[in-house]
């Protein structure tokens, strides 16, 4: 098992599946069910989703990962997409790698997302921090109970 004490003040650690393939460490996603490429991006965001999914019960079935959109008139993804059952969105996250810092570039990229996703919730999570907005402008301290 990998572990990465400094995400754990933001997400538990969990037990994951990890396998070496041509050299490089792939880590299973299970909203996927597709191993992916070992990043500290990709680390964050499987923690994320672990704690999503397994401590804060959200249904594994309303995510996306990677999503695709249009963003002035370039191609953007979102690294994770929640929707409500009506098919709305209900949160997009945006993972960073834990070295990088949670910035106003970052609030830009996300910001940018919103404009065409309307989403009720917004995050930004680097696995040390997480920020997260409720209607693009209040701070609220913690993930909001899915309902």
């Amino acid at each position: 098992m990998i572990t990465s004490p400094e995400l754990n003040l933001v997400f538990p650690a969990y037990s994951h599946k990890v396998k070496k393939k041509e050299g490089k460490l792939y880590i299973f996603e299970e909203i996927t069910k597709k191993y992916r490429l070992l990043t500290p991006e990709e680390w964050v965001r499987q923690h994320c989703l672990h704690y999503l999914v397994n401590e804060l019960n959200y249904p594994a079935s309303l995510f996306q990962i990677e999503g695709s959109m249009k963003v002035d008139q370039f191609n953007r993804r979102t690294d994770i997409r929640l929707f409500k059952n009506s098919g709305e969105v209900f949160m997009l996250i945006e993972c960073k790698a834990p070295h990088v810092d949670i910035s106003l570039n970052t609030l830009q990229q996300i910001s940018q997302y919103q404009k065409i996703q309307q989403a009720e919730y917004l995050v930004i999570t680097n696995g040390l921090q997480n920020i997260i907005l409720h209607h693009s402008t209040e701070i609220v301290n913690e993930f909001p109970s899915y309902s």
